[in-house]
């Protein structure tokens, strides 16, 4: 049980600036047209997103990220800082689960579900990312409470 509410701290720890970027996320999907097409490359750009967060390249992520998320976050710093203090928590990735995307409140999420050494459940990063490459929202949850998709039928993945 202590997992869980290591998982809240965490919540708040890495992501306390970004409640505004995350609360849209949070919002239950509409019936939505058909949402932006991927590049080629989307697994890849995702894939390396989450291994630039796994490995604290923060200068990198913060590149790619949006106006709002750079906002959100303040400065590389203390995105650096959320980062740290996150993977203090849950500990070293164990083994990935998977990688796929899925279409959530008509735009493209990179979800990411591994399991961590400290935590019993597997965690799900999410990237939300804009045709051009940009990340526009961010988050994270475990395996059990990953938020509503657009259409649980249709995503792409890569299992591992």
């Amino acid at each position: 049980m202590r997992h869980w509410t290591i998982l809240g701290g965490l919540v708040t720890l890495l992501f306390l600036g970004t409640a505004a970027p995350l609360a849209a996320q949070d919002e239950p999907p509409e019936a939505a047209a058909e949402g932006p097409h991927l590049p080629a490359d989307s697994m890849e750009l995702g894939a390396k997103y989450m291994d630039w967060v796994l490995n604290y390249e923060a200068e990198e992520l913060w590149e790619a990220l949006s106006d709002g998320m750079k906002e959100a976050f303040g400065s590389v710093g203390d995105m650096l800082d959320r980062m740290g203090g996150l993977f203090e928590q849950i500990g070293e990735q164990e083994r990935v689960i998977s990688e796929r995307y899925w279409m959530r409140n008509g735009k493209p999420q990179f979800w990411y579900t591994a399991k961590f050494a400290n935590i019993d459940e597997p965690i799900v990063f999410r990237f939300v990312i804009e045709p051009d490459g940009e990340i526009s929202g961010i988050g994270f949850n475990p395996e059990s409470q990953t938020p509503a998709v657009d259409d649980p039928n249709q995503h792409g993945d890569v299992d591992s």
